[in-house]
């Protein structure tokens, strides 16, 4: 869909979600600390709280319609549509009208398969436009068997200005429920007009139909070259099946209400890249709602948790997956990646470790499973995972640079420097340009005290593309001060501490380069901040304390002669 088009109907997804029910009544504003607490819980995206708190508040002030609306919100958030319908009703039943209750009661309808009740509240409400509600209404006269009227509705929204990709994919759906697989096939390859939108599920979709034409070759290779080597258990269980010659019936979609859901899926698709994420989770727990067996919006309302800081939630969804789903996989990661990012390590390389046992063909298990060691410092079976994921690749392309890069810095940590710079060397080769890559390798060579020039180059390259990372800035600002370059570095590392201001190995690089001109007192004045970030941070483990204390206490002259490291000197003809 064009920008335009996305822009309009993220603004209505706005107005008609959250957005458009955060604004309170007269009693609400006045309300208990029930509803205090709620609204903060809602702030914070915390909505299971959130949703318990405005049922305390509501049955203080059961007449708010305000409250109430932001209570349905608050539960449909949580996934809990029965009780947020509940509340949609009566708001429908007050004299106040709320577009994300009615679009609520509209998937309800649908997923009663009550056509007859969607298309009249079609009628009177609007879900994001007229293209959306033509194909809602399509679905709906698909669901009452008028075929004929469904597809006309379909090539309307089709001629919507940027929808046409979009419309023409629930065309060939509409059309494969039919049965009518050849001209489903000839919408997703373009033969008689524009190629109907392929996103990851449409390429499964696709492939159902080519295998209905008996055209089960034609899909292996259309699902091979979509997904290549980073297909991931969904799809290569399907390719097992078409190359089992497994009969496999269509089953993508099977009525008008899973046909709508597809409608409200590819919708938050869509706009995921945006802002809103709350505003359209909800409209990903109504297409679940809708179309319950497609699991992938399961996987995208976890994703849009995660995305608003509500792991725990996230998990919870995840969850929610069953364990027979092809989709598990994918699930099994998403729930590791949350349980991972609120601290729980252990727990989330356990999960990855019976994922890579279960499912040892997935190459993005054991990446996954590589990082989690790595991050851990558990350096050798990190390197370990990534071998078993890296001789799972074929043929290397340039997104494949990262898995040799965090292979390289486990066989760094672990004293093998030259597998490391293979590795690395490798990245380079992949990506030329990639920052990460040129100043980790190009600040390592400094910290070695190898090829100082050569290091320089390769971190001005990395600010080249980062020019506002204060790690990057660290890195240059470091080598030329070990290249006697004070002055320079100066500039350099005064800027990386703007840039992160409480970093305790910036401070320290600042200290020393103060002191290196002369600045002795702001030197001193730079380490003892270094000192006091350091012991706020616990286990930063970059920066040695004692060292910094030495300093403080005999000068950075002193120290460098009691290691036997080369005094401070300026570069010649600097």
């Amino acid at each position: 869909m064009e920008m335009r088009v996305l822009q309009i109907l993220s603004n209505f997804l706005r107005l008609a979600a959250f957005g458009g029910v955060l604004a309170t009544g007269a009693q609400a504003q006045d309300a208990s600390g029930a509803y205090l607490a709620a609204r903060q819980a809602a702030m914070a995206h915390d909505y299971q709280p959130a949703s318990q708190y405005f049922a305390r508040a509501l049955s203080q002030s059961p007449q708010d319609m305000a409250l109430v609306a932001q209570a349905m919100s608050a539960f449909l958030a949580v996934g809990d549509v029965g009780k947020a319908h509940i509340l949609a009703k009566m708001l429908a039943s007050s004299s106040q009208t709320q577009p994300l209750a009615e679009i609520l009661q509209l998937a309800v309808s649908f997923q009663a398969q009550d056509y007859d009740a969607a298309l009249a509240q079609l009628e009177m409400t609007s879900v994001a436009g007229t293209a959306i509600d033509d194909l809602l209404k399509g679905w709906a006269l698909m669901g009452l068997g008028q075929v004929g009227d469904a597809l006309t509705l379909f090539d309307a929204a089709a001629n919507a200005e940027g929808m046409r990709s979009f419309a023409l994919y629930q065309k060939a759906l509409a059309l494969s429920l039919v049965g009518d697989f050849n001209s489903a096939e000839s919408i997703f390859s373009g033969k008689d007009q524009t190629p109907a939108a392929i996103s990851f599920r449409g390429s499964l979709v696709r492939a159902q139909i080519l295998l209905q034409l008996g055209r089960s070759v034609d899909a292996i290779s259309f699902l091979n070259g979509f997904h290549g080597e980073d297909a991931d258990q969904e799809v290569l269980t399907m390719i097992a099946q078409l190359e089992a010659g497994v009969a496999v019936d269509f089953d993508m979609v099977r009525n008008g209400s899973e046909g709508a859901g597809e409608v409200l899926f590819f919708l938050a698709m869509a706009l995921k890249n945006g802002e809103g994420y709350d505003d359209l989770l909800l409209y990903t727990r109504l297409a679940s709602h809708m179309a319950p067996r497609n699991v992938h919006g399961l996987l995208l309302s976890a994703q849009l948790l995660e995305e608003l800081g509500n792991p725990s939630l996230a998990i919870e969804t995840y969850d929610a997956v069953p364990r027979s789903h092809p989709a598990f996989v994918s699930a099994e990661l998403g729930r590791a990646r949350a349980m991972y990012g609120i601290g729980k390590a252990e727990m989330s390389i356990e999960v990855l470790e019976q994922l890579a046992e279960s499912f040892p063909e997935v190459r993005r298990v054991h990446e996954t499973l590589g990082n989690f060691l790595r991050q851990e410092g558990n350096f050798s079976l990190a390197v370990q995972s990534y071998d078993t994921a890296i001789a799972m690749i074929d043929q290397l392309k340039p997104a494949h640079w990262y898995i040799h890069y965090a292979r390289g810095i486990a066989h760094d940590r672990l004293g093998a420097w030259e597998r490391g710079m293979r590795d690395f060397d490798q990245a380079l080769v992949l990506s030329p340009d990639q920052f990460q890559v040129l100043n980790y390798v190009g600040y390592s060579l400094v910290e070695r005290g190898e090829m100082l020039e050569e290091a320089l180059s390769m971190i001005q390259r990395a600010v080249a593309v980062q020019p506002t990372a204060g790690y990057i800035i660290d890195s240059l600002g470091w080598v030329q001060y070990r290249l006697g370059y004070y002055q320079d570095a100066v500039v350099q590392l005064e800027r990386a501490v703007e840039l992160m201001t409480t970093d305790p190995i910036v401070n320290d690089h600042l200290g020393d380069v103060y002191w290196a001109v002369g600045r002795k007192a702001e030197a001193l004045f730079q380490w003892r901040r270094a000192l006091s970030f350091a012991n706020e941070i616990k286990g930063h483990d970059d920066i040695d304390p004692v060292r910094v204390q030495l300093k403080l206490d005999i000068g950075l002259d002193a120290v460098l002669a009691e290691e036997g490291a080369p005094p401070l000197q300026v570069a010649d003809g600097y």
